[in-house]
């Protein structure tokens, strides 16, 4: 008779086991989908935030285009008073001459 009682209590113990394990392992699965949720919405923010960067840099190098096109260039040098060199005012530096120049 003491041999039921322990084959009674050997699956009274598995069956506490087994639920605690259940336990641990649903309460794992909770925290791993809450953390992938975190995740998923820090990696959305990430993505707009270089998608909004990438917009303003596309701007910003469309305006430095413009900027830098030849009418816009010439119409500052006409607001700060410059013109167009004539032929005499152009001095070239030879080679040698632009490295020395660039040491001093």
């Amino acid at each position: 008779m003491k041999r039921d009682n322990v084959g009674g209590s050997g699956w009274l113990l598995a069956l506490v086991l087994s639920i605690l394990t259940s336990l641990i392992l649903g309460l794992t699965l909770v925290w791993l989908s809450i953390e992938n949720t975190d995740m998923t919405y820090s990696i959305g923010q990430l993505q707009t935030s270089v998608s909004e960067r990438n917009a303003l840099r596309a701007k910003l190098e469309v305006e430095r285009d413009r900027l830098l096109a030849p009418y816009e260039l010439g119409r500052a040098a006409l607001t700060l008073g410059m013109r167009e060199a004539v032929p005499g005012q152009i001095r070239r530096l030879e080679d040698g001459a632009a490295k020395n120049q660039g040491k001093q």
